[in-house]
């Protein structure tokens, strides 16, 4: 993966491995972090949304049948999670 700021050049290369060639990535998802080209955080941020969707979605159903003490643990282990993992970056 090349890194390029929005008013950089991008410069073709051509990488080769044991006679294969290495092709250049746009984006990819290491240690569930989405990391793009560009260094923006537009791809995760949409990963982040469907995640956080059907957390909510899980939480709501839950909702009439847990108590309040139970739906806590329920956001702490599932929402709060996804929220904070990575935050560091």
């Amino acid at each position: 993966m090349q890194f390029l700021t929005k008013n950089s050049y991008k410069i073709n290369m051509n990488m080769c491995y044991e006679n294969k060639q290495i092709i250049n990535t746009y984006s990819t998802k290491l240690l569930a972090l989405f990391n793009v080209s560009s260094l923006s955080w537009n791809d995760h941020i949409d990963q982040l949304v469907f995640k956080l969707s059907t957390a909510c979605y899980g939480v709501r159903s839950a909702k009439p049948f847990m108590t309040q003490e139970t739906l806590r643990m329920i956001y702490f282990s599932y929402v709060h999670s996804i929220l904070t993992y990575g935050i560091i970056f």
